[in-house]
């Protein structure tokens, strides 16, 4: 994992990704984790480094890696309004 790590930071990459065969080991979790987080304005935070298996990615595909994704509180909520002048029920 090291190499990884050195490998994300000397390529100056937002994220990067370890793709194993085998589950991670704790001090890979530790390692990956202290990378910190990637953010990109108006987007939600994700890992810098994130570890995945080849059966999660299998399995997940495109979830597998997690991406910036738009926050929901990016744009500002419209009130809702009420129609006033709602049809109602139809007469059949």
């Amino acid at each position: 994992m090291l190499v990884r790590a050195s490998t994300h930071e000397h390529e100056k990459a937002g994220i990067g990704v370890f793709l194993t065969l085998t589950e991670p080991t704790k001090p890979m979790v530790a390692e990956a984790a202290s990378a910190g987080l990637h953010e990109e304005p108006d987007f939600a935070p994700v890992p810098r480094l994130q570890i995945v298996t080849v059966e999660q990615a299998m399995g997940l595909r495109e979830r597998a890696v997690q991406l910036p994704a738009r926050r929901d509180d990016a744009f500002k909520r419209a009130a809702r309004e009420e129609d006033r002048g709602a049809q109602g029920a139809f007469d059949l």
